[in-house]
């Protein structure tokens, strides 16, 4: 998990720059969340600011991974699937900052048979969602844009299940992210002013749930103060 931080935080600093050591980062999670052997002294120099890779170091895999026999007597498989999800879904951005869109929908789509059998939350469900926004600026960067907005319809779709469940707050978010995601899909398809009306609508929706937020926050901090002045009347007469 911490390789796979690390991944992330080289392409949030580095954009393209630093896809490489990020790909780097990810493949290392990858192995060490297997069933095969990795080398700690490999994967302890990615802590550095700027690892310096010997070209002629010599691997020492001793390390069993996390799905490997004789840590699976310790750990339950569920912990190794959470490390290839996270792993698997940084490589596959260290792989679209490299341009490698195709490599990287393998990435991102090798994820779902890790998360079939996991529980509907908003934790498992924003996991599946940022997979098919991914997955769908894939496409679009392809210039597929019909493919891409298949699947912002079906990150979209999870959202509108998680309002209609009562989970308003993370079923409005996943409907905002996959828009977003899709208005620049059609920016990028020339669709310019249906782009500008998505965002739109958006940012007019983001507005009024900030309006509707702060509208109740008065409302529950009037309601507290009305209880506490009502103690302290009940108080001074007693």
């Amino acid at each position: 998990l911490s390789l796979s931080e690390l991944c992330k935080r080289k392409l949030t600093l580095s954009g393209k720059a630093g896809a490489n050591e990020a790909l780097r980062c990810a493949d290392k999670a990858i192995e060490i969340a297997g069933d095969s052997f990795w080398d700690g002294d490999e994967v302890a120099c990615e802590a550095e600011d700027s690892p310096t890779i010997d070209p002629k170091y010599e691997k020492n895999a001793t390390t069993p991974g996390l799905a490997n026999p004789s840590v699976l007597k310790l750990l339950p498989m569920r912990v190794s699937h959470l490390c290839q999800r996270s792993a698997l879904l940084q490589r596959g951005n260290a792989l679209a900052a490299m341009g490698k869109e195709d490599e990287a929908i393998q990435s991102y789509e090798s994820v779902f048979p890790l998360v079939k059998d996991e529980p509907r939350c908003a934790r498992i469900d924003w996991e599946r969602h940022s997979l098919y926004v991914n997955i769908g600026n894939s496409h679009s960067r392809k210039g597929d844009f019909a493919a891409a907005d298949e699947k912002f319809t079906t990150a979209e779709k999870l959202g509108t299940e998680h309002i209609e469940g009562d989970n308003v707050k993370d079923g409005k978010g996943m409907v905002a992210c996959a828009k977003r995601a899709r208005a620049f899909a059609l920016k990028r398809a020339g669709k310019m002013d249906d782009a500008k009306k998505l965002l739109k609508e958006v940012v007019d929706q983001q507005i009024a749930d900030n309006l509707e937020e702060e509208k109740q926050k008065a409302e529950e901090e009037a309601a507290a103060k009305a209880l506490a002045e009502d103690k302290r009347e009940e108080a001074a007469s007693n």
